[in-house]
């Protein structure tokens, strides 16, 4: 099937962002939240040069556009080192809230299926086991932050291929419609392609490691 440009832009995306998140998922992410961290801080730069510091310096209307620049420009790298600098511990705190929660509506709702049973934790409240367990999570996320990050991210990027290849099967080249439908059902390829970003991302962690000792 031929496709129109959006949903042959939205393939390429989808396909691109995959393979960014198999193969080079921590830099990628990196990259990505100071690119985000960058936009976010020249928009907010831009605005408050223009509504705060012209008029409080006294500049008119023609000199405003080189101050609402200075502003974005100032902004964008500020912004980027902020989220730089803030992209681990959002992460792990974002692991911690979610570990947190997990655990506790499996400790508050006895009578779901796959709940931990209240006699076998003792007297201590769900709330005190789930911030423990939370807390448990934050430091091992914390002390092996770039491998958990590579998991993730290679597992990201697999599904996302995977989803790309079942639910897209008509729109990709090569093979035929049936053949990528296959392909992205058969959960082997997946833990292959999970596999080979996470071997591919160690190597490049490695490899920059050993340039940093050097």
């Amino acid at each position: 099937m031929v496709a129109d440009f959006p949903t042959a832009a939205v393939v390429v995306l989808a396909l691109g962002l995959g393979l960014a998140f198999t193969c080079f998922g921590y830099s990628f992410v990196t990259r990505l939240t100071s690119l985000v961290g960058g936009l976010a801080g020249a928009l907010l730069g831009s605005f408050v040069a223009q509504t705060l510091v012209a008029p409080a310096v006294g500049v008119a209307s023609p000199d405003l556009l080189l101050v609402s620049l200075v502003g974005a420009l100032v902004g964008s790298i500020a912004g980027s080192r902020v989220a730089y600098s803030a992209q681990r511990p959002a992460i792990v705190a974002l692991c911690v809230l979610l570990s947190s929660s997990v655990v506790y509506s499996l400790l508050a709702s006895p009578d779901r299926p796959g709940a931990i049973p209240v006699s076998a934790l003792g007297s201590i409240s769900p709330v005190v086991e789930s911030a423990l367990v939370g807390g448990a999570v934050g430091i091992l996320v914390w002390q092996f932050y770039l491998p958990f990050l590579t998991v993730v991210t290679s597992l990201f990027g697999a599904s996302v291929l995977q989803h790309l290849a079942i639910h897209w099967s008509s729109f990709l080249p090569i093979l035929r419609s049936d053949v990528w439908e296959t392909l992205g059902t058969s959960y082997a390829l997946w833990l292959l392609i999970v596999g080979f970003g996470i071997a591919v991302q160690y190597r490049r962690y490695r490899r920059r490691r050993s340039r940093g000792r050097r």
